[in-house]
């Protein structure tokens, strides 16, 4: 059956405007939202935009078998693929490169207009090139961008897409065009054409599907992290504990759990201000990220309270990171933004090998230990190693009744560090 190459192009155009007009107006429902998962769609759907109006200029300039427009076009077309490959990156959490978004269409236009490629064959041919080499690296970026499920059906329409547009240098050669004009009268250009609007729409919709998943994971994210320090959350560093938990065997590898106390803070916000407490909280987060080694996990309880799960370490260890911790802080909190703020910190650890799934008792001791670090005079890391109130040698301050806190089931993932 032979395509009619005008019909084939006026669908291919009308096709491929429609899915633009879905992907713009699906960002622009999210253009209030800086997130990714719309930058996405909204770069996505420009690609397509400006894709359907450099059909558009192709078609009208085929028919006027004017070389020079339809060169136009095809550079339009490239930027098209360019800004997909953006998209792409965009997705991937990484920066733009404008040089090489535009590298490619205005290589091409000069190209095409140098007298280096008078004949149609050879600017058809680099633009088919190019067109390659962005679907290729767009379906690059993708490799490691996330959530696998998604991506990967992405992955293979890039590849596809650019193998196909890569077959049609073959083709060419099997069946020359001549001239611009030519197009409407070939065999093969009809078919390849349906070929890559069908490949145009499966991208479509997984792109919205990729920027839905990608959605949920940041409303996910946004849900379980602290926006002023950017740690976990209450709920975040629960669910992270169960998680422990049930990888935990019974009396397996030691874990421990810390709980800090920022000292007086109260005051600190009474003296300088609610801006600078936030900004000793802040202090305080960076600074136990740096000193808690990797595979631990730390998060916000609230108010000036934070907690760290460790792993794998056992009490001599934990309380050298609290130890750590503690000293860095009344550095780093002993001037903020000029002003002598002499911010200190109060920990609690506890630390077994003998627990079971739920970690909830090694909270309830680190907070028992915490409570005697604060009567001892703060500054300073209490440890209660076990039930029996017993204190690590060497510790300059003694146990104290456990003081429990409200019940709370110890669930929600976490960022480590």
């Amino acid at each position: 059956m032979h395509l009619d190459m005008i019909t084939m192009s006026a669908v291919n155009v009308s096709a491929t405007a429609v899915l633009a007009g879905v992907l713009l107006f699906t960002w622009m429902r999210e253009a209030r939202d800086p997130e990714t998962a719309a930058r996405f769609v909204g770069s996505w759907g420009l690609a397509m935009l400006l894709q359907s109006i450099a059909l558009a200029v192709i078609l009208v300039a085929a028919r006027l078998n004017n070389g020079d427009i339809v060169s136009l076009g095809a550079s339009l077309v490239i930027l098209s693929h360019a800004l997909r490959w953006h998209a792409s990156r965009v997705y991937a959490d990484r920066s733009p490169l404008l040089l090489w978004l535009l590298v490619g269409p205005i290589g091409f236009f000069f190209f095409a207009h140098s007298g280096l490629a008078e004949s149609f064959g050879a600017r058809f041919i680099a633009a088919c090139t190019i067109v390659v080499f962005y679907n290729a690296a767009a379906a690059l970026e993708l490799k490691d961008a996330g959530e696998a499920l998604p991506r990967r059906p992405a992955m293979a329409l890039l590849t596809v897409t650019a193998a196909l547009y890569l077959l049609w240098i073959p083709f060419y050669f099997s069946a020359p065009i001549q001239d611009a004009a030519a197009i409407f009268t070939s065999a093969w250009f009809p078919a390849l054409v349906l070929a890559t609007l069908l490949l145009r729409i499966a991208l479509a919709f997984t792109v919205l599907s990729m920027a839905k998943e990608r959605e949920e994971l940041e409303q996910r994210h946004d849900a379980l992290t602290d926006s002023l320090t950017g740690l976990p959350n209450r709920r975040a560093l629960f669910e992270a504990a169960d998680a422990v938990g049930q990888r935990r065997i019974l009396g397996g590898t030691p874990v421990s759990v810390l709980i800090f106390d920022l000292d007086h803070f109260k005051d600190t916000n009474d003296s300088y201000g609610h801006n600078l407490g936030d900004d000793v909280l802040k202090i305080f987060g960076k600074t136990v990220l740096k000193h808690i080694k990797a595979r631990s996990i730390v998060g916000r309880l609230g108010g000036e309270e934070f907690a760290a799960i460790l792993p794998g370490a056992d009490a001599a260890a934990a309380v050298e990171a609290a130890e750590a911790v503690r000293r860095a802080f009344s550095r780093a909190a002993a001037f903020v933004n000029g002003l002598a703020v002499g911010g200190t910190v109060s920990v609690g650890v506890a630390s077994d090998v003998e627990v079971d799934t739920d970690l909830s008792g090694l909270f309830r001791r680190a907070d028992a230990a915490l409570y005697v670090a604060k009567r001892g005079g703060r500054d300073q890391v209490a440890l209660l190693e076990s039930d029996d109130d017993k204190v690590l040698p060497g510790s300059t301050v003694r146990t104290s009744p456990t003081r429990r806190r409200s019940s709370q089931t110890l669930r929600l993932p976490v960022r480590t560090v």
